[in-house]
């Protein structure tokens, strides 16, 4: 009897273990409604902001979610530049219906958690949405560093990774705000945008030409450190994520400033055509959501 009683102990505690693992792997809401926005809530779209308690999503498109979960936030913690995901496969519904999520965790978590293994793991269950990744081979952009060196000098004070809470809280009186790597400033002047990069790493710098220009862009500088950087150049058909100003008091008649892949050769690197590997997010399977 003895025995029988240890084994169903052991069972117990094994199959305990092995929920807690599986919790672990898959970290999910304790709590979550999923519904369609309806037409009034389109004027409420949005969030209630970074919340240790929940997270709120009104008026999200399922493919902005995927872009969340599995890009921007995938790895539960606040990029310095997110690294484009795109994304390939699925029907026509996930870029134009919408739906609100309210979904709360068990204890307090880091919105950065909610916004990305977590709502992977809702995507899965109420979309039954399944993925897989793959590389394929097109024309890029390789970032390498000139013949004749890189001409900015590594910052040698360091700089703190983005954190969304401490973001988005105001600083306490008196207190400077955080030296965050990677912050961003832009302008246009007429035709032409400056812009300055504080903290960036030549990764991040890759990254964020892969968000604004036609193509990705591969860091190949091998360049360790990060850099305080500053650009001007005209805006073309190669920088769709910088448009051109129309009308306004941005507009000008002056004439645009150089190309980016000349600007960047002011600070010794190179932008070039080349082909390489580009990972793609397949969806393989989507349904619409089921009931809460």
């Amino acid at each position: 009897m003895k025995r029988i009683v240890t084994c169903l102990v052991a069972g117990v505690l094994i199959a305990q273990l092995i929920l807690a693992q599986s919790q672990a792997a898959n970290p999910h809401f304790e709590v979550a409604s999923v519904k369609p926005s309806g037409p009034q809530d389109f004027e409420h779209c949005g969030g209630d902001g970074p919340s240790p308690a929940r997270l709120i999503m009104r008026c999200n498109t399922v493919m902005s979610m995927i872009q969340a979960a599995y890009g921007s936030f995938a790895l539960g913690v606040t990029p310095v530049v997110p690294k484009p995901l795109k994304i390939t496969g699925g029907p026509g519904w996930i870029n134009s219906d919408r739906y609100d999520i309210e979904a709360k965790p068990a204890g307090n978590v880091r919105m950065e958690q909610m916004m990305g293994p977590m709502l992977q793991t809702l995507l899965e269950e109420r979309f039954q949405l399944k993925t897989h990744r793959e590389a394929r081979e097109l024309p890029v952009y390789t970032l390498t560093v000139a013949k004749g060196g890189l001409k900015v000098q590594a910052l040698k004070e360091a700089c703190a990774p983005p954190d969304m809470a401490v973001m988005m809280a105001p600083p306490a009186p008196g207190q400077k705000p955080p030296n965050f790597c990677g912050s961003a400033r832009t302008q246009r002047k007429g035709q032409t945008m400056i812009l300055d990069l504080h903290a960036t790493s030549m990764t991040d710098l890759a990254n964020r030409f892969s968000v604004s220009l036609d193509r990705t862009v591969i860091d190949k500088t091998g360049v360790e450190g990060i850099f305080d950087l500053h650009l001007e150049f005209g805006l073309d058909e190669t920088t769709p994520g910088f448009p051109p100003p129309r009308g306004g008091p941005a507009a000008s008649d002056d004439a645009p400033g150089p190309s980016i892949f000349t600007a960047v050769q002011e600070l010794g690197l190179k932008l070039e055509s080349a082909k390489g590997p580009v990972e793609f997010l397949v969806i393989d399977r989507v349904e619409k959501p089921s009931g809460n």
